[in-house]
């Protein structure tokens, strides 16, 4: 049985159009940002494509932020002429991200705990940037009121690691140490399980075990 799935995701991947690859490295690299969010939609837009489009192999998007519901995306692709080429798309998602919102007042200097917010689900073209979509040991910075959505400028975070820092990932096998530069995707704290990026955009899972650096699992 688990032969017949990955001989059918094989036929998948390899009869997927240009477009749809377009596609779904930019919900992956969207999945990676928000592991929350729940997408039912992408639409690619562009004034015209070459006719041997679909003769191009398409390598990777290029990095950008990609937070917002719509934006533009940098597609590279090698021609049927070995030359490498740039294709712009403009990108519309359609989804809906479980956020943090406030079900009570909150207090300068409170820790925030599970019983001080809900999760809901908004529409992602209307998340405020930053909202919070987890919460570990936060402390509020400011009076907030109830029913609002919470982001990351409103706490501190005691945490060894912060979301967007450069950290160290350590990978032991045979009792040699390799290290890879990583992007964490969260906060962490001592002995916590964190998820992080390479520069390839790859996602991988660590624990924390000093300040900057996890041990890949």
């Amino acid at each position: 049985m688990k032969t017949l799935v990955v001989a059918f995701f094989l036929f998948t991947f390899a009869n997927a159009t240009n477009l749809d690859l377009v596609k779904q490295a930019l919900s992956k690299e969207f999945e990676n940002n928000f592991p929350k969010l729940r997408i039912t939609q992408i639409e690619l837009k562009i004034s015209s494509l070459p006719k041997d489009f679909e003769e191009y192999k398409f390598l990777r998007i290029a990095n950008a932020k990609f937070n917002k519901a719509q934006g533009f995306v940098r597609a590279e692709f090698i021609t049927p002429y070995n030359l490498h080429k740039n294709i712009f798309f403009r990108y519309f998602i359609q989804a809906n991200l479980e956020v943090l919102r406030s079900n009570r007042s909150i207090k300068k200097g409170q820790k925030l705990t599970k019983l001080d917010y809900d999760s809901v689900l908004v529409d992602f073209d209307k998340v405020p940037l930053n909202a919070l979509q987890t919460a570990t040991n936060l402390v509020a910075k400011t009076n907030i009121n109830k029913n609002v959505i919470l982001k990351d400028n409103m706490f501190q975070t005691l945490a060894l690691i912060h979301k967007n820092d450069s950290i160290v990932g350590i990978l032991r096998a045979e009792n040699v140490d390799v290290f890879v530069e990583l992007i964490a995707l969260e906060n962490a704290n001592l002995g916590e399980k964190i998820r992080a990026k390479n520069k390839e955009g790859k996602t991988m899972q660590g624990i924390v075990i000093d300040k900057k650096r996890i041990l890949l699992q």
